[in-house]
């Protein structure tokens, strides 16, 4: 048996840290180079939500410098110079001596979100339909840039201030320690706040910290319900065992073969190897070298506007650095962003020490939608810009012939020529913009419809409705997947008629004789998982062929019936010899009409399953507390708390019920008159109301607490949950 300190052990690490960079290229971390700032001064009491945020207290402003924070040098001297706010969070509860089995040590949010529900102590937030209250100590988190599904920050919830949360976060405002109190981004109905993690403190045996492990690393299972460990680092090799998810798991070889990436480890007493492309890392190193895993890049390739920036997300590595192909196209920042300079192709590669993933980067030719263009006196045109991102500055050589506004809309003014043109930053492109008296030519319309509306622009806002049987003259005409429109005048208004709800009559735009195109109905749709939808195509000629741009999300047949694969995004066309159509199609996967539940026992509630389709399977975790039938019928049995599963389609779904029998304290009670004695309901939801039958014998406060008034017998009733209780209560005199 070895015995080694703390302080033996950190300096071991740094001695293989700094040999491994020698022979290896791993970045060497300069232990004194991050601030010390901001010593945790907290005494501990023993009670878990106290110290967590007597501890994240001391910490408020403590800021990080280009080297890093104590907080990743402390978690893994490899992520000194990582993201921290998870760090922050799994620091403070380890300077508050609270174990892992009461709050997981997690540097990636999404694993704290996970353990979270894998231990059912997740929360939704209000915003995406959870009716929970955050409390001391509980774990907040928050969504990324754009979806729900996904957190990529978190922090400490210290109270709640009326509808504001009272947090300290690490890692926020200008890479700081924070604590924010009255926040409009941090209340409980907000839609940046995703949902809150409740570590069970109660019993909390506090400890000290672990030493970090050097011989070994730590990976948890976040990624499948269920993991297999196999006899050999290969798919077809035998099956031993089913790790389930949240399982931390102790690797100690790793091997890289076929699609995946294999780690050696031990589970309820067998060895075997898993594949570790559905786990996340933790913590530890083996010899020295921290996180195996070889890089991967999200996303592999992007197509960017000139202007415009992308933040690169880049997993399974550590210390990772940027670099470009061609500056002169995009360039990088140290953190992964992204800016498209000028059109071109380059490659942005991310650098770690096992490894480098790579991004192909396309930066489009900015363009302008016309680059000369006839309007008659009075008549507006609309010019627009692709391939350049950014604040555009349009401008008239000659306002007196044709004016421009900063939307780009060009009136003809006069007659005559005028140059229009459109800056954005260093781009600068040109239209020759040529103004006559009347329209040269046109095509007759009338309206053949009852709803036909003359719009502001086309797919713009409308401004009158023009009478059926109405006669246009259409002098331009654009098409898109829903309608064709046409530019016309109404009752001395300019602006722009969809074709499809009028009659072609006579007449020829610039030579060309108005052609009806094909539109789809609906442009955008929402499929659960398995269910089908069929394409409406509407006013095609000839033979309409169909394609998807991702067959494993949503396929399409020969018909137009798309049939929902897996939950994702994609597009399926329509193509025929005139237009091709795009419909954006969203598969969604089943879900569970509720999260959460709470029931009183012997009372039933239902769980209904929206999306998917075929047969859905039920399960309790817990019989004994909660029963359910093949109909989503739930029944409370006896006071506690289980999860109930559903599986659909492959898709399993979880709801945490709580079974409350509120039962008194006591069913008689005695007491002299002035004296009191407390009542209490056990068993219950918390929310109790009470009420003396004869207030003149016996009074009761909202707390239970029963006064004697005089001698005499009443009736003290305590009502939750919807069920009322009763108590005998004889006062007499002393």
């Amino acid at each position: 048996m070895r015995i080694i300190t703390k302080n033996t052990t950190a300096l071991v690490l740094v001695i293989m840290l700094l040999i491994t960079s020698v022979f290896i290229g791993t970045p060497v971390v300069k232990a004194e180079s991050y601030p010390k700032t901001h010593p945790n001064t907290y005494v501990n009491t023993g009670v878990g939500a106290d110290d967590i945020v007597g501890v994240a207290k001391t910490q408020v402003g403590y800021k990080e410098n280009s080297a890093g924070t104590k907080y990743g040098y402390w978690y893994n001297q490899v992520f000194v110079n990582q993201p921290w706010c998870a760090m922050f969070v799994s620091w403070c509860a380890n300077q508050a001596g609270i174990p892992q089995t009461t709050l997981l040590k997690y540097a990636s949010c999404g694993v704290g979100v996970n353990w979270f529900k894998a231990q059912g102590l997740w929360h939704d937030s209000q915003y995406y339909g959870g009716s929970y209250t955050p409390k001391k100590g509980d774990i907040v988190f928050y969504r990324n840039g754009g979806s729900s599904n996904l957190s990529d920050h978190t922090g400490i919830v210290v109270g709640v201030n009326g509808s504001f949360l009272n947090v300290i976060e690490g890692n926020s405002t200008n890479g700081k320690a924070c604590e924010f109190k009255t926040n409009s981004s941090r209340t409980l109905k907000s839609s940046y706040v995703i949902g809150y993690g409740s570590p069970n403190y109660e019993g909390t045996v506090t400890e000290e910290p672990e030493e970090e492990p050097d011989t070994y690393e730590e990976w948890q299972v976040t990624d499948a319900d269920s993991l297999s460990l196999r006899a050999s680092y290969s798919t077809s090799s035998e099956r031993y065992k089913l790790v389930p998810m949240g399982t931390i798991l102790n690797v100690t070889e790793f091997k890289k073969s076929g699609d995946y990436f294999w780690g050696f480890t031990k589970y309820s007493g067998k060895e075997g190897w898993c594949a570790l492309d559905y786990c996340t890392y933790i913590r530890g190193s083996i010899g020295g070298v921290y996180y195996q895993m070889p890089p991967s890049v999200s996303p592999k390739t992007a197509t960017l506007d000139v202007g415009a920036t992308k933040k690169l997300a880049v997993t399974n590595g550590l210390g990772v650095t940027y670099s470009t192909t061609d500056s002169n196209v995009a360039t990088v920042t140290k953190k992964g962003r992204i800016k498209a300079v000028s059109s071109g192709n380059a490659t942005i590669k991310c650098k770690t020490q096992t490894g480098t993933a790579k991004c192909k980067i396309t930066v489009a030719t900015p363009q302008i939608n016309k680059k000369a263009v006839s309007v008659c006196i009075g008549d507006e045109y609309k010019l627009s810009l692709t391939g350049v991102k950014g604040d555009v500055v349009w401008e008239s050589s000659d306002n007196t012939i044709a004016k421009v506004t900063e939307d780009g809309n060009v009136t003809g003014i006069a007659k005559g020529e005028a140059t229009i043109t459109a800056t954005v930053g260093d781009v600068t492109l040109k239209c020759t913009v040529t103004v006559t008296k009347e329209p040269t030519t046109y095509e007759n319309f009338t309206v053949n419809s009852k709803s036909a509306y003359l719009y502001k622009e086309a797919k713009g806002s409308k401004i009158v409705l023009i009478p059926n049987n109405t006669a246009l003259k259409v002098t331009q005409v654009v098409y898109s997947d829903t309608y064709t429109w046409g530019k016309t005048k109404y009752n001395g208004k300019t602006g722009w008629v969809i074709i499809n709800k009028c009659k072609y009559v006579s007449g020829s735009i610039n030579g060309k004789v108005y052609k009806k195109r094909a539109f789809l109905a609906v442009t955008a749709k929402k499929v659960y998982l398995k269910n089908q939808y069929t394409l409406d195509v509407r006013s095609a000629s000839g033979t309409v062929m169909y394609s998807s741009k991702d067959a494993s999300i949503a396929k399409v047949d020969s018909k137009g019936v798309v049939t929902a694969k897996k939950a994702g995004k994609t597009y399926v066309y329509a193509t025929n010899k005139d237009v091709k159509l795009k419909c954006k199609i969203v598969v969604i996967n089943p879900v569970l009409s509720k999260s959460e539940l709470s029931i009183v026992k012997a009372n039933t509630a239902s769980l209904k399953v929206k999306g998917g389709n075929g047969e859905i399977k039920w399960k309790s975790s817990d019989k004994n507390i909660v029963k359910i039938d093949k109909n989503g019928t739930i029944k409370g049995i006896s006071y506690g708390k289980a999860k109930i599963a559903a599986k659909r389609n492959g898709i399993k779904m979880y709801c945490v019920v709580k079974v409350y029998d509120p039962v008194l304290s006591a069913t008689k009670k005695s007491l002299y008159e002035g004296t009191k004695k407390i009542l209490k309901v056990m068993h219950s939801s918390g929310t109790v109301k009470w009420k003396s039958k004869d207030k003149t014998i016996a009074k009761v406060n909202s707390k239970g607490v029963v006064k004697g008034i005089k001698a005499g017998t009443t009736t003290i009733y305590a009502k939750a949950d919807g069920v009322l209780m009763s108590c005998k209560v004889k006062v007499v005199k002393p």
